[in-house]
């Protein structure tokens, strides 16, 4: 349960709800927590660009500032730097996800995302024009909604629709600058244990490169391979060498290599190589066997000791095996550059590399790692050239009811992490998995479905998460309870989104009643002053009232009584309590008789008298109501 005056979070709830192995291996953590632990990563290795102390006045003035800026000069992470470096008072961090309302009506940015204090970051830099002009629709209300309930917004304006942004909130905008790429660098570096000035030490090589502006990404990137490379022998100089190597385009050196191999198994060998680089000598040999055998090449047909060595088939291909017998090509940069040019010259291998995939998740020796790895360099792949279709094939495919869970499964929740994370399609992968959580996944997909809802997409997008669990907890066949299980794991994290979740259970569609009332039964364990005020109360009588006309008294009667007993010996809870409960029966006898009936074994005589008098006072209302003016003479 989360603590509502602050940020911090306890998680005392199983993140496995599946009673075995889980398919996605995440730290056993809240979303929350996980989000907090990269931004304060983030904020170690941010530089500060021009620009930061004018945004930052504006945005703790004003409540709301919008950043814009050239792309790839880190706009969203310096968004995310303001609402960090503002004074916590109490209130949250989290990020604004705006989606269509599911009915056709209503709100990109449900009202409710708001909390007292809270700091929220609506990214739009990858957003497309529809989202963009719901949003700017409904900009004014939020932000006077972020005002009065005085929480902080940064947003992040669109680089193509920076002109069309209203008069009314140029005043907030802020012009964010590149930062020193320099500064940016050695704080990567800095972290990754590499001390010392890189300006100082930098050979002539990466001033060159610095000096060429590229994106912030592509420089954090850059850091990450110099660290990487400072694990092993060498200099400074060296060690720059090495990483801008790898981070050289090297596509004309691989079109070369390939050139030069002739045979159909030879270019298996490379290709397997770029797809499971880092993978054990053995897996690699067997995987390269079914590439060779769904691509229609031929085998070695001499007699088995007459073929050539692994070793030296994998040299012949610019490869070798370390100490450890894990295959890597001696080029950096090789593994990534042969992979694109595969996909790209010859599209003819997209279908077999697809079906090689399926089979390659079982190879023998083939690490648990390996196999997450080869799924997301495949996944890459088709997203370079937005092949969703094949992608969502795969993940129907993997998860039949006949699949294999420890593999296929586990392959396919890959798939969709990697696709959730990926900032340029993550609104794709998000429709698609809405789609498949409002129908009827199949057993396997379903456990898929929940896993990167409640581990990945929770993070970063906490709404569209909710909405999605909701779905498939909805839609859940009986007898299980994975998903409401997640569910409710995920809303108890937060107050915020268990208020979310109790609007939707008060406020959508009929057809779904029935399941949200018995899900409402789960979710009574909600803060207290959700029943003092409105339109919480609201929403609670609501669910009540549901709960009372669709379920056997059997099921919800246990519940009732719960509620009567927290609040028990506080007499505005009791009061609230007590209106709620007697205004969701709509004086049913029936249903009254059994909750005074229990409520007199369970709390204080005190309460359940004032329960006998809130029943009384009821039906005597209802009473005068529907009783007929005697002073009118019948007609």
């Amino acid at each position: 349960m989360s603590d509502r005056n602050g940020d911090t979070y306890n998680y005392n709830v199983s993140n496995n709800y599946f009673g075995s192995e889980p398919l996605l291996k995440t730290p056993r953590t809240t979303p929350r927590r996980v989000a907090d632990d990269q931004l304060r990563r983030l904020q170690q290795e941010f530089a500060r660009p021009a620009g930061m102390g004018e945004a930052f006045d504006v945005l703790a003035r004003e409540h709301t500032v919008i950043l814009h800026g050239i792309p790839g000069s880190g706009r969203a992470s310096a968004a995310r730097i303001l609402l960090c470096e503002l004074p916590r008072d109490g209130g949250t961090y989290h990020e604004l996800t705006p989606e269509a309302p599911e009915a056709g009506v209503g709100r990109w940015l449900s009202l409710d995302l708001i909390g007292e204090h809270d700091r929220m970051l609506l990214d739009l830099s990858a957003t497309d024009e529809q989202t963009w002009y719901a949003v700017h629709e409904e900009l004014s209300d939020f932000r006077h909604a972020v005002l009065s309930r005085r929480a902080f917004l940064a947003l992040v304006l669109p680089s193509r629709f920076e002109e069309r942004l209203s008069a009314q909130f140029t005043q907030f905008r802020r012009k964010i600058e590149r930062p020193d790429a320099w500064e940016a660098v050695n704080r990567h570096l800095w972290l990754a244990g590499v001390t010392g000035s890189v300006r100082d030490l930098a050979p002539p090589a990466l001033r060159t490169y610095l000096d060429t502006g590229p994106p912030m990404r592509n420089l954090a990137r850059l850091a990450e391979r110099i660290g990487t490379a400072a694990r092993g022998p060498g200099d400074f100089s060296a060690w720059c060498e090495l990483a801008l190597t790898a981070q050289t385009d090297r596509t004309r050196d691989v079109a070369d290599a390939v050139r030069r191999l002739r045979k159909g198994r030879q270019r298996a060998l490379f290709l397997t190589t770029a797809m499971l680089e880092g993978a054990r000598a053995e897996a690699v040999h067997r995987a390269t066997n079914l590439l060779v055998d769904e691509a229609g090449s031929t085998h070695d047909e001499r007699p088995l000791l007459e073929h050539k060595q692994l070793s030296l088939r994998l040299e012949t291909v610019g490869a070798e095996a370390d100490p450890d017998a894990r295959v890597h090509f001696t080029e950096p940069g090789f593994a990534e550059a042969a992979r694109c040019l595969f996909w790209n010259d010859l599209p003819d291998v997209r279908e077999p590399l697809g079906k090689w995939l399926t089979k390659v998740l079982r190879v023998r020796g083939l690490d648990e790692s390996d196999a997450a790895q080869a799924v997301a360099r495949f996944t890459d792949l088709c997203l370079s050239v937005q092949e969703f279709e094949r992608l969502t094939d795969l993940v129907g495919r993997w998860t039949l009811d006949s699949a294999h869970r420890g593999t296929e499964v586990r392959a396919a929740a890959r798939l969709l992490q990697r696709g959730v994370e990926d900032e340029r399609w993550s609104g794709w992968f998000r429709s698609m998995i809405y789609k498949w959580s409002t129908g009827q996944p199949s057993k396997h997909l379903r456990e898929v479905l929940v896993e990167v809802c409640a581990k990945v997409m929770s993070i970063h997008h906490p709404e569209p998460a909710l909405v999605r669990l909701h779905h498939l907890t909805r839609n859940e066949p009986h007898p299980s309870t994975v998903a409401r299980e997640a569910l409710l794991a995920y809303v108890n994290e937060d107050v915020r989104l268990q208020r979310r979740l109790l609007a939707r259970l008060a406020t959508q569609s009929e057809r779904h009643h029935r399941a949200d009332a018995d899900l409402f039964l789960h979710l009574t364990d909600l803060p207290g002053n959700f029943r003092l005020a409105a339109p919480t109360r609201e929403w609670l009588t609501v669910c009540w009232r549901m709960a009372f006309d669709l379920l056997d008294p059997g099921r919800w009667a246990v519940c009732t009584t719960r509620w009567l007993t927290t609040a028990d010996h506080d007499d505005d809870l009791a009061e609230a309590t007590l209106s709620i409960l007697v205004d969701a029966s709509d004086t049913s006898y029936p249903v009254l008789s059994r909750i005074y009936a229990d409520a007199r074994r369970s709390v204080s005589p005190e309460l359940a008298s004032r329960l006998l008098n809130s029943i009384n006072n009821a039906q005597r209302a209802r009473f005068t109501r529907g009783a007929p003016d005697l002073e009118v003479s019948p007609s």
